[in-house]
């Protein structure tokens, strides 16, 4: 699989990367190479310039605008540097967000909110709007909002990226071991080494491809 930005200039070739069930991995690289870019291609977001993206073997380049949209709904999670926490929805109405588009009904996606966000320390917090919230609390519950839904696999770029040392090593550790315990699939972008030794792979971006 390549990417380009035109016809002469390619971003990348020749990548060829398999996601396990359950894996962890890292995903470095300088800044620019790409990284962001590959997140988004594996996720449908965009179309690689040449190759193909599999979906549990099917090529997803056969699917309509609505199967993508309906795979990246059910099956993925995402979490980002910057929060994107609804400002005027409460810590629990942001992680419900997921199951009501998804069709659930309101009282399964409060309880499977409300659950998930105890499990993460937040239960005295489900009220508050995200302005009243620290980063490492609005972290939280992003990454709730990502794994409320049960998806295959959750795609993070960055996902510490604005927090302080302390507070992004233990938010790691909890996205980790939130996936461990649902045997999802996790995919980090990061540019620290340290959450890259916590994967359990890490591989660097190129222009010629993915090389571990």
């Amino acid at each position: 699989m390549g990417h380009a930005y035109s016809l002469d200039e390619w971003l990348f070739q020749g990548l060829d990367f398999e996601l396990a069930r359950g894996e962890h991995v890292a995903i470095q690289g300088t800044s620019g190479c790409g990284k962001s870019t590959l997140l988004n291609i594996m996720a449908g977001l965009e179309v690689p310039s040449r190759g193909e993206v599999c979906w549990a073997g099917e090529p997803t380049s056969t699917w309509s605008a609505e199967q993508r949209r309906a795979c990246r709904q059910s099956e993925m999670g995402f979490v980002f540097q910057a929060f994107h926490l609804l400002p005027h929805l409460s810590a629990l109405q942001n992680v419900m967000v997921p199951g009501l588009l998804g069709g659930q009904s309101g009282q399964v996606c409060a309880a499977a909110a409300r659950s998930l966000l105890c499990d993460l320390g937040m239960q005295k917090r489900l009220d508050a709007k995200p302005t009243s919230l620290s980063g490492g609390e609005q972290q939280r519950v992003a990454l709730a909002r990502a794994l409320v839904h049960q998806p295959q696999v959750v795609f993070a770029d960055e996902p510490t990226g604005n927090l302080d040392t302390t507070t992004a090593a233990n938010t790691l550790a909890l996205l980790i071991e939130l996936c461990t315990a649902r045997q999802t699939s996790l995919v980090v972008v990061t540019h620290s080494d340290e959450a890259a030794r916590a994967m359990g792979r890490t591989l660097r971006l190129t222009p010629q491809g993915l090389v571990c």
